[in-house]
């Protein structure tokens, strides 16, 4: 499941001033520009963990080493070669630089200016705000704790990560796993601020050296956010469990149609064909895998008499809500390892696989906010129900911008049940805008890409209304 977190505060303040540009759509970082006159910009953001924190202790993400938190915000700079190393103004274009990640630790405001300098229009005046956050204060009257600027001197210890820049057109791409899942243990997220690593913000130069980044008034799809995704995928073999193979058993919990986490992990006794028991895992050997869903792994090693068998697994200990439900009996069949392990002189053909969807219909206008649960039927094509077994498949969302296709998520696995194929799309994550599906299908190495499978519309409440 993959999960976008957007900002809902960011402000940029610049050093030894009170202006700050809360409101302005792009953050403009950068240093230099006189001579023995240091000037530097730092940007501050932070993200509401309230979503992703209740997915964590609501069960639906049990395991934190297979969870992954990563920093997107897009480069103004990033579109068209032919800015590198341009001008703006009297600002360049840098290239060349390290910018660093730092912990921000106390309550800050967002601050409502849009220009960095007083200027003199025919109509109005610039948007020019000293209202904190600024270089000084986080709030009105409440300074900076750590020193001016968020914090003075080096960064040492409040730096969470730091990312290279080779041409000053990449995105920014930081891995903050460690420092999110800490928030979700119980650590207090006051926000980040992104800066130059300290070197460069000391560096005098002729020229004022910038580097330009979308931020969250931006009223495009460029919009930055924490990425966060739960690798801790289902894999099924139920219905195709191979002896000599390590296979994965799965039980699934749900209550009144919703998949709902049991009061406590059970228990699973795996019994032969003789019902003699075969295997006993205690509740500490069973896995959590999210809500609702628990699994075992398991190895069955080919006898004279286990192929083609029947194996009864027996899971105890089945408590929702304080109700003590009866035991669960659930059965697999034997295959042949021969099927699994295709070893001789023979070369095994790629499986060819026709896909339909289900769960969000073709050209639907979908409420931003849903939660869809999309069934990916893989059959034989030509076929209208010969299922066809697929080990990898994958999904990409994409938009189109032109002739270009800006992902939006990248190849990420499809949940493989004993009974279907399925991922859940997370609505609220996706900005207003016409999406593309794709599926991966990976065989016998041949990787083919069925390209636009569906595509669907993603609106907002008020889009629906006035359509109506």
């Amino acid at each position: 499941m993959v999960i976008r977190t957007y900002f809902d505060k960011n402000n940029t303040i610049v050093r030894s001033s009170t202006i700050n540009t809360g409101l302005n759509p792009i953050t403009e970082l950068f240093y230099g520009g006189a001579v023995n006159q240091e000037q530097y910009s730092r940007f501050l953001f932070h993200f509401d963990e309230t979503r992703i924190k209740a997915m964590y202790t609501g069960g639906t993400f049990t395991d934190l080493t297979k969870l992954t938190h990563t920093l997107r915000l897009t480069n103004t700079g990033a579109f068209d070669k032919e800015l590198l190393n341009g001008h703006m103004g009297s600002k360049k274009r840098t290239s060349s630089f390290d910018l660093i990640l730092f912990t921000i630790n106390q309550d800050w405001d967002n601050g409502v200016g849009y220009d960095y300098e007083v200027c003199n229009l025919l109509n109005g005046d610039c948007a020019v705000s000293n209202a904190p956050s600024n270089w000084v204060n986080s709030m009105t009257g409440t300074d900076w704790s750590g020193g001016t600027g968020v914090y003075s001197g080096s960064p040492s210890g409040i730096t969470v990560t730091t990312q290279h820049f080779d041409k000053g057109n990449e995105n920014i791409e930081m891995d903050i796993t460690d420092y999110v899942n800490g928030i979700l243990t119980g650590n207090t997220n006051y926000g980040l601020g992104i800066a130059y690593d300290r070197g460069y913000e000391l560096l005098n130069t002729s020229e004022l050296q910038y580097v330009g980044f979308f931020n969250n008034n931006t009223q495009t799809f460029y919009q930055p956010y924490l990425e966060t995704i739960y690798n801790n995928h289902i894999r099924d073999d139920r219905n195709d469990f191979y002896l000599d193979k390590n296979n994965k058993l799965y039980l699934y919990v749900n209550l009144n149609g919703n998949p709902t986490n049991l009061d406590s992990i059970p228990s699973v006794n795996v019994f032969d064909e003789n019902d003699t028991l075969f295997s006993a895992y205690t509740s500490s050997a069973v896995t959590h895998v999210t809500l609702g869903v628990y699994s075992i792994d398991i190895i069955v090693p080919t006898t004279a008499t286990n192929d083609c068998t029947m194996y009864t697994d027996i899971w105890t200990g089945i408590t929702i809500n304080g109700v003590t439900r009866p035991d669960i009996q659930l059965d697999f069949a034997m295959k042949d390892s021969m099927g699994y392990y295709n070893i001789g002189n023979g070369n095994s053909l790629p499986k060819k696989v026709a896909v339909s969807i289900s769960g969000i219909q073709n050209r639907e206008r979908v409420k931003r906010g849903d939660t869809r649960k999309i069934i990916v039927s893989a059959r034989i094509p030509y076929t209208v129900e010969q299922t066809q077994s697929i080990d990898d498949l994958k999904y990409r969302l994409y938009v189109s911008e032109g002739s270009a296709e800006l992902t939006v998520i990248d190849f990420q696995p499809i949940e493989m049940t004993n009974n279907n194929y399925y991922f859940l799309l997370d609505t609220a994550s996706l900005i207003p805008n016409t999406y593309y599906l794709d599926v991966l299908v990976t065989s016998n190495l041949e990787v083919t890409t069925i390209k636009n499978a569906i595509q669907f519309e993603i609106v907002n409440q008020v889009d629906l209304r006035n359509s109506q």
